[in-house]
């Protein structure tokens, strides 16, 4: 054998030389300095034992000593080496035999010599060594359990490498060759039998197994089912009998150790699957939570969910169980798949859990009660606005009016607003109505692949928050003269309203009206006439007739679409004031129908019209004209109505 530096390798090859378990650490002292002499040259380490080796010795002991390779006592004052391992051999080497020789009998401490170290021993009940074994926890550091039982009896002595598993099929092999005697085997088989009335058939499948499968009797007692009971039958008939022996013998002692093992195994397995079942309700408790309102919940309301009784469900699984749960559902199960649980964060970096399917009507709900919260909001802050005198671009342009409710659902429903810009409810939305979701076929979230505008989503229209926010101004400020004098001493003067003419402007187009006939000019052939379109000022039109009535319209179009909008953004305000229908083919069908009416009465005006008759009074007359019939007035909403008319017909000349 070559040289080598390990101590501990050192002092059991010197233990073995010398025939002993025990040596002076003087004596190896001496031995190791004339060791390190004579192999220094090839292991250079030993260096530091050629002159004085107590010193480095008793480092490198002190390691052996916490890693419970050797002990390390005082006798008749001297220090001496006790090495572990030619004391455990002969206890691990019992169980190797055991292996093949089941009637060999569990070591105990009666067997072991008079010098053993006790160090080496932990001594602790039979069921905490055995449970946390099986949980895969190591009970201590010491090399040797002594198995303590309830019962009077020797404990048994259990090296640490010795697995639960191997303890168990080693306790069913002793109990296997007791009842291979078939006087044992049908004395024991009758006493289940007996107990278990109308069940003979599966106690007779329950000994054939036990006797003949040795795996899948293991196997069959860690499931849960009718083993647990068979096994607790079976373990009491023979505690019982092996109990009464007064004068046992060391095969009944065997025998008693055997049967408290099993009994402390098949109490393990049973409390186990109590837990898992347990666990598993548990965790099905939290999965049905999920699907309660709010629909939404952070990691600390998780941590609250209760069952049914109250208890709290963190406590019936693990935190570890939870984070599992957690992981699991909220992971694709194939590609291109939502997970069954999403998660989003808000602005302020909370993170919040969902089902998929509580998606949709999470965010109908969420709608439904933002709508008044933004209303409201907006109401009041329109009529601050109006008490004094002031114009916000909201009133009048539709972007504008959407960012302000926008802005106004991320304050009080930042919940909502995540949703509405999360990744998935395009997805999840499109499959809803693939799958014909009737709830969702209530909502229109989406057109083309696009959120709809907040205002659609809400259902708010600009003149309903202003009406509402009218209604609220005290009634002087509806009379136009006396709110303008108001206006003038608080030094917020009112501005005329874009959408329709002052009163002057009113009185000047009128007079340019009565005017129009004194005007020379023809309506084709290259021609020219005046016609006032605007405040006191004329336009000079040129070109065939439909070229001067576009001229007109134009004209037109500048008084009543506000500089920062577009006759097409103010034709769709409009149409979402008068047209309410959810139904998105129902709203295109009324929409188009009105369009149609609108079309056939345009063309009656322009077979007789000159370019003279379009002014915006006459504009006006025409559209409150057509809302006054009976297939209009059905509709309501007759202001918007009227404006969206008057912008349609300007809309149609410009494209003719």
């Amino acid at each position: 054998m070559g040289s080598t530096a390990n101590i501990y390798t050192l002092i059991r090859l010197y233990g073995k030389k010398q025939h002993r378990t025990f040596i002076s650490v003087e004596e190896f002292s001496s031995y190791l300095r004339k060791y390190a002499q004579h192999y220094v040259n090839e292991q250079p380490e030993l260096e530091k034992y050629t002159k004085t080796p107590l010193e480095p010795l008793l480092s490198e002991i002190s390691k052996l000593v916490d890693e419970n390779k050797i002990v390390l006592k005082e006798e008749n004052g001297e220090k001496v080496i006790g090495i572990a391992s030619f004391f455990t051999e002969s206890i691990f080497e019992r169980y190797k035999n055991m292996a093949t020789m089941p009637s060999t009998p569990f070591p105990m401490p009666s067997n072991l010599p008079a010098d053993f170290p006790k160090e080496l021993i932990g001594s602790e009940e039979a069921t905490i060594v055995l449970y946390d074994l099986f949980d895969g926890k190591p009970h201590n550091d010491n090399l040797i359990y002594a198995l303590v039982f309830r019962r009077e009896i020797s404990p048994i002595l259990v090296p640490n490498d010795v697995t639960p598993d191997f303890l168990l099929k080693t306790a069913m092999a002793k109990l296997r060759l007791l009842l291979q005697h078939s006087e044992q085997h049908d004395y024991f088989l009758q006493k289940v039998m007996s107990s278990n009335g109308g069940r003979e058939m599966q106690v007779k499948t329950f000994f054939k197994v036990f006797m003949n499968d040795e795996d899948r009797s293991v196997e069959k007692l860690k499931e849960a089912g009718d083993s647990y009971y068979f096994w607790n039958q079976l373990i009491l008939f023979l505690r019982q009998d092996l109990e009464k022996i007064k004068d046992r013998t060391s095969e009944d002692i065997d025998l008693l150790h055997a049967v408290y093992i099993i009994e402390v195994c098949v109490a393990y397995f049973r409390n186990k699957n109590q837990i898992d079942l347990q666990k598993e309700t548990a965790l099905h408790n939290l999965e049905l939570a999920f699907e309660k309102q709010p629909y939404y919940f952070d990691s600390s309301a998780i941590a609250g969910f209760a069952d049914t009784r109250g208890v709290p469900l963190l406590g019936q699984y693990s935190e570890d169980d939870l984070n599992d749960f957690l992981r699991s559902a909220t992971s694709p199960k194939q590609d291109g798949q939502l997970p069954k649980l999403l998660t989003f964060k808000t602005e302020d970096d909370n993170r919040y859990f969902v089902l998929q399917d509580k998606v949709m009507p999470l965010v109908m709900k969420l709608c439904t009660e933002s709508r008044k919260v933004v209303h409201d909001e907006l109401t009041k802050k329109w009529f601050d606005a109006m008490q004094h005198f002031q114009s916000i671009p909201a009133m009048k342009n539709m972007k504008a009016f959407n960012d302000e409710i926008e802005d106004s659902v991320k304050r009080n429903s930042p919940i909502l607003h995540t949703l509405l810009n999360s990744p998935f409810l395009l997805t999840i939305y499109y499959e809803a109505l693939d799958n014909r979701s009737t709830n969702v076929n209530k909502f229109n979230f989406f057109a083309d692949g696009k959120l709809l505008p907040y205002n659609e989503l809400l259902m708010l229209s600009q003149h309903t928050i202003m009406t509402d926010a009218k209604i609220l101004l005290p009634i002087w400020y509806t009379i136009p003269g006396l709110s303008w004098i108001i206006a003038l001493f608080t030094g917020t003067k009112k501005k005329p309203k874009s959408k329709s003419l002052t009163v002057e402007s009113k009185k000047k187009n009128a007079a340019a009206e009565s005017d129009g006939g004194k005007s020379k000019g023809k309506s084709s052939g290259g021609s020219t006439a005046k016609i006032a379109v605007d405040s006191g000022s004329n336009v000079e039109f040129s070109g065939t007739k439909k070229e001067q009535i576009k001229e007109a319209v134009k004209a037109i179009e500048k008084q009543i679409v506000p500089p920062d909008s577009s006759l097409d953004s103010e034709l769709t305000s409009y149409l979402n004031e008068w047209n309410h229908l959810i139904d998105k083919q129902a709203k295109k069908n009324l929409t188009e129908d009105v369009n149609s009416l609108i079309r056939d009465y345009l063309r009656k005006i322009l077979r007789t019209a000159t370019p003279k008759d379009f002014t915006l009074e006459r504009v006006r007359s025409l559209a409150e004209t057509l809302v006054n019939t009976p297939a209009m007035q059905k509709i309501g909403e007759i202001d918007s109505l009227q404006m969206y008319v008057q912008l349609y017909m300007l809309r149609l000349i410009k494209k003719a």
